[in-house]
């Protein structure tokens, strides 16, 4: 009778370790949704500040050279903290899917950031040629490998967009996730008649 009790003992034990486990796995598996939301939804809004930016410097019609190196010096700093947001979720995330997907975002962003970089680069050349600190044939000749980088860093990014429009077509839950909480369309398409899979549906032309 008494090793009988503590059968029943241990199979109880053993079924509510079970339950725990499982009811542990679902609070989670929640928390990480409800932060991956939360992540991806910070970094499209700091994107979004970057394409604002954008528009109104075409509204504006022209800029200083300094008013465009401190536009691009803010560009970075956004860049930097979407690439340090998306870099912590996605070490601590548990969902091999969320973690695959930030990780071509982040290399994405990286990449821009280079880009941007190289445009910071670019016009302090032009602003020490216009201030008579550097001689014309000097600049000519920094800016072409300026430019030569930057187109490289440019077809990078395509890639990466490629990528991460490939990936949100193999798992269309997440894509719909992206589209439901509103994401900035750089984290599920190449716009603006960019290179890339022309055949997706997510492509836009």
């Amino acid at each position: 009778m008494r090793k009988q009790n503590i059968g029943i003992i241990i199979i109880v034990l053993i079924i509510i370790g079970v339950l725990s486990f499982f009811l542990y796995s679902n609070y989670a598996d929640e928390q990480d949704r409800i932060n991956f939301n939360k992540t991806i939804k910070t970094a499209s809004d700091l994107e979004n500040v970057t394409d604002k930016n954008y528009v109104a410097i075409y509204d504006k019609g022209s800029m200083s050279v300094d008013e465009v190196i401190a536009f691009e010096k803010n560009d970075i700093e956004n860049l930097t903290r979407e690439i340090d947001l998306l870099n912590k979720f996605k070490n601590q995330t548990r969902n091999s899917t969320y973690k695959d997907y930030l990780e071509i975002e982040v290399n994405r962003l990286t990449y821009e950031k280079r880009a941007h970089e190289s445009c910071l680069e670019s016009y302090n050349l032009y602003k020490e040629y216009l201030n008579g600190d550097m001689s014309s044939s000097a600049f000519f000749s920094r800016q072409k490998d300026i430019d030569s980088q930057i187109n490289r860093t440019e077809n990078q990014i395509d890639v990466e967009k490629t990528n991460a429009i490939n990936y949100l077509e193999k798992h269309p839950h997440l894509n719909k996730t992206l589209t439901d909480l509103e994401i900035d369309e750089d984290f599920s398409t190449i716009e603006w008649g960019g290179t890339g899979n022309k055949n997706s549906r997510l492509y836009v032309y």
